[in-house]
This record gives C-alpha cells, sequence and structure tokens, in this order.
C-alpha cells in the first residue's frame, strides 16, 4: 500500500460547495470506513482543502476522487497529487 496526499483548490461558488458539502462529507466518511481514506479536512480559509489516501496506486485512487460529489459537481477546480511516505507520527508504519 501507498500513501498520498490530495490538494484541493474550490471554486469560488459558494452556494455550489454548500450544495455539494452534505454528499461529499458522507462519502469521505465512507472512505474513513473502508480504510482508503487516513485523514482529511479543509483549509480554515475555505479555499481548498487535503486529503491523505492508503490505496494501492493512482489506478485504485483515481475513481476515489473521481467518484468524490465535490468532483463530480465541479467544487474541485485543480488536483494535485504527491505519493506521500510518512516516516513519524500516526501514519509510520
Amino acid at each position: 500500500m501507498a500513501f498520498f496526499t490530495v490538494v484541493w483548490r474550490y471554486t469560488d461558488d459558494i452556494a455550489l460547495i454548500d450544495e455539494a458539502r452534505g454528499p461529499h462529507g458522507a462519502y469521505l466518511k465512507d472512505l474513513i470506513a473502508s480504510g482508503s481514506l487516513r485523514i482529511a479536512g479543509p483549509f480554515e480559509d475555505g479555499t481548498g482543502g487535503i486529503l491523505v489516501f492508503e490505496v494501492a496506486d493512482q489506478a485504485e485512487l483515481k475513481p476515489l476522487l473521481d467518484n468524490d460529489p465535490y468532483v463530480a459537481r465541479g467544487v474541485v477546480v485543480d488536483t494535485q497529487i504527491y505519493p506521500f511516505k510518512p516516516v513519524l507520527g500516526a501514519l509510520a508504519a
């Protein structure tokens, strides 16, 4: 398994963000329960967020991102994906 940090930037359309927030939150809770999403949260200024996934590879990650209501509904306007190797803390092996 590998870790990936995903950095999202959101649209400026607050109404769109508010409309998608509930389904997005429910979707992320399901990913947490399945173990593929390890931690997630928004930037304090509301312009985006960070998610840390533990999956086999980017091929497994892609549909998890694509099926998120924030992506499907156009809230996410930019996605950056970084392979991540935890060496200290709760995610370190």
